[in-house]
């Protein structure tokens, strides 16, 4: 069966509040099934604004997963845990506004970051069975580690989302990394990305993209705020996997 798939790519440049609502907005203007935020869309400045999970944000989102009937991935935000820990966390709500999978992002960014000295790293791959199909859950960096990629297929991923803040001027990289997984693994790759200049020596450069299970590229945006969808289905995966059984000759060296 086909669903749509939609990528919200959008900079967070305001006030948490502001860019919660402004998210809200601009996943109204789209009736896909399946819709991607980017990394840290609520406040990307601030790594130690963290709230729980669930939480004020997630209520919000949960709340719209339901009355539009999609699901919606809240690309990421910073989680605190009950002993106070921070964490990038991605979180998948269902149609029915539902929790339904949590990612603690495994590979925290080093270079010219506070990531990787200020928050926990997780440790668990995160798939999880929808309707849509069987989603596998990633963040930004963990793109350039395809061993997490293959885990994820190994547990029977179909579909994977990577909400990202990936930044100038590593655009080829983003471009070549999403096709690359999407090929290597013979699955959908929705690769989600911030835009803008919430500080002054960071820009984040779009090229949000869906990617099939060839390597084709379905949609792309620009470096502007954008909302780009396309159709996904599956069936396309397991005819894929079958026709071009690859993966059956894996060798862990």
């Amino acid at each position: 069966m086909t669903y749509k798939a939609a990528c919200i790519q959008m900079g967070a440049l305001g006030t948490r509040s502001g860019n919660v609502d402004h998210a809200v907005e601009l996943i109204d203007e789209t009736d896909a099934d399946l819709i991607v935020l980017p990394e840290l869309f609520t406040n990307c400045r601030d790594f130690k604004a963290g709230e729980p999970i669930p939480g004020p944000t997630t209520e919000v989102f949960a709340r719209l997963a339901r009355e539009k009937g999609s699901y919606i991935v809240m690309g990421s935000m910073l989680e605190v845990d009950e002993h106070g820990r921070m964490y990038n966390t991605s979180v998948l709500i269902d149609r029915r506004g539902t929790i339904c999978a949590r990612y603690r992002k495994i590979h925290l960014f080093s270079y010219r970051s506070k990531e990787k000295r200020s928050l926990m790293a997780g440790t668990e791959v995160v798939v999880t069975p929808t309707e849509l199909g069987v989603i596998g859950l990633s963040i930004c960096y963990d793109l350039r580690f395809p061993e997490l990629y293959r885990a994820m297929v190994k547990q029977g991923a179909e579909i994977i989302v990577c909400p990202a803040a990936w930044p100038s001027p590593r655009l080829e990289h983003w471009i070549a990394l999403n096709r690359a997984r999407a090929i290597e693994n013979q699955c959908y790759f929705i690769g989600c990305n911030q835009v803008g200049t919430p500080v002054p020596t960071t820009t984040f450069v779009g090229g949000s993209m869906i990617t099939d299970p060839w390597g084709e590229t379905l949609a792309a945006a620009g470096n502007a705020e954008a909302i780009i969808t396309a159709a996904i289905d599956v069936a396309v995966v397991n005819q894929v996997r079958k026709e071009y059984a690859f993966l059956n000759d894996v060798v862990l060296l």
